[in-house]
């Protein structure tokens, strides 16, 4: 027996004792360049896998007394995360996805007290492209639809992928301009609710000579695709209708034959010309019109609970410290994480105990994401 396939064996009798209906198999012992997956809905078992990262491994103290192992860094892995069975998920509205989100998470999302309990902004899109040869916003080839699923809260974002739900990168700022400026949460709650004290602060964020211009299209974007509050996006439909480059037109259709209001302008340098159609019975966005562009048809705009298969997509941190390092395994592997350890010394923390954990406890990320917990080697 070799010294990996005496470590596998010692190993498998360490987690049995701290978990003892956990196995481990020394079968699943496999090469560290395991991919990294975005977080994903469906069932999902649990399973125990190693990896030997880089060929290398560490004398800590999950090694028995007298047990001899090369020397290196040791990091238990998480097994990928499976492919859902069944078609491709697709939106609320039966349109196809992408298979990752516009904005991947591939840092830590540190949440907010409370967040899966906050209320989100729910947006259910379908892109057409420009009937002039041009690509919607997201690509698509002429002749096709592809949908868009989102739930944006206040420091946490979720987009529907094939796969299921994904933790997106977007959280803390806003973007309602679409160039230059972003906006917080608490920025958007302080905006006025009436046209125009709502120009005049929205002129104040732009620099001299696109002020204007930057007024309009941000008060496109509120009315639309920014998750503002009712009163804040009706009083941003009405700004833009007041605008002297804006032509309004009653009894418009949108592609999906919805009656609304129709407001157009020309932006760019390009000639390139945009049509927000709304509906004002309503207070609700129809869809946006964009001759290079394409389409955007807004299906669902609504602030709604985070239902709990998309909040249950993204993983939470676990509170390792003052673990043992056969425990902090143990959870790593239950937390689907791949964890290495670090000895660090220390001449507070016992031996053989987690001083820390980067990112922290209740840090939201992705399956298999990479944590680093600090292991005490005593002074």
């Amino acid at each position: 027996m070799n010294d990996d396939e005496r470590f596998a064996e010692n190993l498998r009798a360490q987690v049995n004792r701290v978990a003892p209906k956990i196995s481990v198999d020394a079968t699943r012992v496999v090469p560290a360049a395991r991919r990294r997956r975005a977080a994903q809905i469906g069932g999902v078992t649990l399973a125990m896998g190693l990896v030997l990262g880089g060929g290398a491994w560490a004398a800590t103290t999950m090694d028995a007394p007298g047990t001899a192992l090369p020397g290196g860094s040791m990091t238990v892995d998480a097994e990928p995360s499976p492919k859902p069975s069944g078609p491709p998920i697709t939106s609320s509205e039966g349109d196809p996805l992408t298979e990752l989100p516009t904005y991947p998470a591939v840092e830590p999302v540190v949440p907010p007290d409370g967040w899966r309990d906050a209320t989100y902004f729910h947006v259910v899109t379908r892109g057409l492209p420009s009937q002039t040869g041009g690509e919607s916003g997201r690509e698509a080839p002429l002749g096709s639809r592809l949908g868009s699923e989102s739930w944006y809260g206040n420091g946490v974002s979720f987009e529907l992928t094939t796969d299921g739900p994904a933790l997106m990168a977007i959280g803390d700022h806003i973007n309602i301009e679409g160039h230059t400026l972003t906006y917080t949460w608490a920025d958007m709650a302080a905006l006025p609710t009436d046209p125009e004290p709502l120009h005049d602060a929205l002129l104040s964020r732009y620099f001299p000579g696109e002020r204007e211009e930057a007024v309009r299209d941000a008060a496109a974007r509120l009315a639309t695709q920014a998750p503002a509050s009712p009163e804040l996006r009706a009083a941003a439909w009405e700004l833009l209708t007041s605008l002297a480059d804006v032509e309004v037109k009653q009894d418009a259709r949108d592609s999906e034959n919805r009656q609304g209001t129709a407001a157009t302008y020309q932006y760019g340098d390009d000639d390139r010309v945009r049509t927000v159609i709304y509906d004002e019975a309503r207070n609700l966005p129809l869809e946006t019109q964009d001759t290079k562009h394409g389409t955007d048809v807004y299906l669902t705009t609504e602030f709604t609970d985070l239902p709990d298969e998309v909040a249950d997509s993204a993983i939470e941190v676990p509170e390792f410290t003052a673990m043992t390092v056969e425990d902090a395994g143990v959870a790593c592997q239950q937390a689907h994480l791949t964890c290495t350890f670090e000895d660090t010394e220390s001449d507070t923390v016992p031996e053989g105990t987690v001083i820390s954990s980067d990112p922290a406890a209740g840090a939201l990320v992705t399956w298999g994401a990479v944590v680093t917990l600090q292991l005490s080697t005593g002074s």
